[in-house]
C-alpha cells in the first residue's frame, strides 16, 4: 500500500474512532488493513430508539477507497440466515446500492454511521419486536431481482434482465431503442437510470448480478423464457455447459 493510502486510511480512522471508540485499526499482514472491535451505537427511526453493541471486523479492500469494506460480525450473535453471504460478510443492501452510497461519501465514519449501523439497528429491533423497521428484504438473488425491477421501475424481471444486459454487454447506445419495448430510444426512456448505475461499478458486477436474477426465476418464469434477453459472456457459458452436457449424456 501506497503511503497516501496509509495515510488515508489512518485519517479516516481517527475521525471514525472519536465516534465508535471501542474500534481498532490494525494490519494483520503488510498493506492488509482490519478494524475490529465493539461497535457501540445509539439510533433512532420512525421514534423507536435502539441502543446496543456488537462484535464486528471491518476489511479495507487492496483498492480502497475505490470499493467500500466488507464487514463481519463476530460475536456469533447474529444467525447466519440474517441477510449474509455465503462468507459471512453481511448484505448491507445491493452492491450496486451499497457502491453508489460509498461513492457519495468514500469515508469511514459515513460508511459506518450509515451503512453499518442501518443493518445492525435493524438485526437489535428484529430481536427485540420480532419485525424489522424498514420492511423485509429479499436475500440473495432474489433481493438482487427485486431492487432492479423497482430501479427499472418494472413488474416484469423481463425488462430486467434485458436492461442489465445493457449494462454487462457495455453496449449502451442512447439511440437505440429502450429494451423495455416502451418504442422510446434509451436515451428517452431507461438511458439515464442505465447511465447512473454506470458509475457505481464495472460491467462485469452488472454481468454477475444477472446470473443472480438468473437464478431466481421459477419454473413458470423459465418456460419459453428467451435466452437472447441474457448478457453475451453468461449466454456463451450456458451454450458451453448444455453442448458438454449433451457429450456426456451421448457418451453414456
Amino acid at each position: 500500500m501506497s503511503n497516501g493510502k496509509e495515510t488515508l486510511i489512518r485519517q479516516q480512522f481517527e475521525e471514525l474512532v472519536q465516534f465508535f471508540p471501542g474500534l481498532k485499526l490494525c494490519q494483520d499482514i503488510p498493506g492488509f488493513w482490519v478494524i475490529r472491535g465493539t461497535l457501540s451505537f445509539s439510533a433512532t427511526f420512525q421514534d423507536v430508539t435502539m441502543s446496543d453493541a456488537f462484535s464486528i471486523l471491518i476489511l479495507l479492500p487492496n483498492d480502497y477507497p475505490e470499493s467500500p469494506p466488507v464487514v463481519q460480525e463476530t460475536g456469533g450473535r447474529i444467525p447466519a440466515n440474517f441477510h449474509q453471504y455465503g462468507d459471512r460478510n453481511l448484505c448491507l443492501g445491493a452492491p450496486v446500492e451499497v457502491n453508489r452510497r460509498f461513492k457519495a461519501d468514500p469515508r469511514l465514519i459515513s460508511f459506518v454511521g450509515t451503512l453499518v449501523v442501518e443493518y445492525l439497528y435493524g438485526y437489535a429491533h428484529f430481536e427485540k419486536t420480532g419485525t424489522l423497521p424498514f420492511g423485509e428484504l429479499s436475500h440473495g438473488c432474489q433481493g438482487i431481482r427485486e431492487y432492479y425491477q423497482e430501479a427499472f421501475s418494472t413488474d416484469d424481471v423481463r425488462i430486467a434482465l434485458a436492461l442489465l444486459k445493457v449494462l454487462s454487454d457495455g453496449a449502451y447506445r442512447g439511440h437505440h431503442a429502450c429494451p423495455c419495448n416502451s418504442g422510446k430510444i434509451l436515451r428517452k426512456c431507461h438511458g439515464p437510470v442505465l447511465l447512473e448505475l454506470l458509475k457505481y461499478q464495472p460491467k462485469e458486477s452488472f454481468l454477475l448480478e444477472a446470473t443472480n436474477i438468473l437464478y431466481s426465476l421459477n419454473d413458470n418464469e423459465l418456460e419459453d423464457f428467451n435466452w437472447n434477453l441474457l448478457p453475451k459472456q453468461l449466454k456463451r457459458e450456458l451454450d458451453a455447459m448444455a453442448r458438454e452436457r449433451a457429450k456426456r449424456e451421448k457418451c453414456t
